[in-house]
């Protein structure tokens, strides 16, 4: 795929206006469906996409992502009309898409092309801000910011979800993502001024109607989204109005939160900006925070230990990165920016330090998953 390179910056940066211009292609239509060359497996990469002041481009895109380089291949445009945000299921078999303003779509994944294919829709109540699924595949979790609430869906068997089996439960003021925890003990979800806790019912449907504690964040932090580490009971939250990422450990038994560390996304001095997304490697050693305005990814070293954190540093990355997303190798780091592109940066496996690799122009890439399927012999 040819590019341009800006040999003006210390790193060489590839502006692959050939994504750009195959990501306006007929929609619904394959452009490469062929597995990655490199490796025992192959990574596709799905971004929704909209462009809320022109109207335009809107769908979800779906990429190969190179196991050798991170190099982005376009694979075909899924039509959506509004889309927001995505999750994929703990078994990388289903898409779930927002169609604003309340609408869930899921779709099937094809292991070998990454495609999809529609499987349901529904309306819910109120217009989600995110998504996401319990550990055990069994239910989606949305919050919805506006609403001050929060609903827990019961999947059936096929992934699809069930409509007569919905929850709507009250939440703290703008709640911005709801997380369960490594065990399905808990369900956390980051509110204005704190973080609210949920527990499962026993039976392990649905949650408990009423939350079971509710956490202070640090003083004017308001907490964004958060991450669990996948080993250990410590959760990491980004901070959206301080620029900073909070490290707390979870209770064993009752779940509850205690801040250990609070650390700032952006240089000392830096006033500007707003904390946006986070994500722990999957090998639990790093974690990485984005910040908007300032257009940043800050990394940081966990030990192993205790789960404190040591900063790395930050890189630029995309304008205005909502959204990021880290592949199941722990090697890229994959940012979409409502500036309009795509960063995709290499992560040190040593060090945790990351590397800027691809700058794409693509219009409006709001929200990221990546997965990963071995491939067919």
């Amino acid at each position: 795929m040819r590019g341009i390179s800006f040999c003006g910056r210390a790193n060489a940066v590839r502006v692959g206006l050939a994504l750009a211009i195959a990501l306006q292609c007929v929609p619904g239509r394959a452009v490469g469906t062929e597995p990655a060359a490199q490796g025992d497996s192959v990574t596709f990469a799905y971004f929704s996409r909209s462009n809320f002041s022109r109207g335009k481009i809107q769908g979800i895109s779906v990429c190969r992502l190179s196991s050798d380089d991170g190099a982005l291949t376009p694979v075909v445009e899924q039509p959506l009309e509004s889309p927001g945000p995505l999750a994929v299921d703990t078994q990388k078999r289903r898409v779930y898409a927002v169609s604003y303003p309340d609408k869930i779509h899921t779709y099937d994944i094809d292991a070998g092309s990454g495609t999809l294919k529609s499987l349901a829709e529904v309306q819910l109540p109120g217009r989600p801000e995110y998504l996401a699924l319990d550990r055990r595949g069994r239910h989606l979790l949305a919050a919805m910011y506006h609403q001050k609430q929060v609903i827990v869906c019961l999947l059936d068997s096929q992934g699809r979800p069930q409509i007569d089996q919905l929850q709507v439960l009250d939440s703290g003021l703008r709640p911005h993502a709801i997380l369960s925890d490594r065990h399905d003990r808990f369900v956390y979800v980051p509110c204005a001024g704190d973080i609210w806790q949920y527990a499962w019912n026993e039976n392990g449907k649905g949650l408990a109607a009423q939350a079971v504690a509710k956490h202070k964040a640090p003083k004017d932090s308001r907490p964004r989204h958060l991450w669990f580490h996948p080993e250990k009971d410590w959760l990491y939250v980004v901070n959206e109005s301080s620029r900073s990422l909070t490290f707390y450990q979870v209770g064993p038994d009752t779940g509850g939160l205690r801040a250990i560390q609070t650390l700032l996304t952006v240089p000392d001095g830096v006033l500007k900006g707003s904390g946006a997304d986070i994500h722990v490697t999957p090998d639990g050693r790093f974690v990485y925070a984005s910040t908007r305005e300032h257009d940043s990814v800050a990394g940081f070293s966990i030990d192993q230990a205790s789960g404190e954190l040591t900063a790395l540093g930050q890189v630029p990355t995309a304008r205005g990165p909502r959204d990021f997303a880290i592949d199941p190798s722990g090697r890229f780091l994959v940012a979409g920016g409502t500036g309009g592109n795509v960063v995709v940066h290499a992560i040190d496996q040593k060090t945790g330090q990351t590397t800027m690799k691809h700058r794409y122009e693509v219009m409006g890439p709001n929200w990221v998953e990546i997965v990963n399927f071995p491939r067919e012999r």
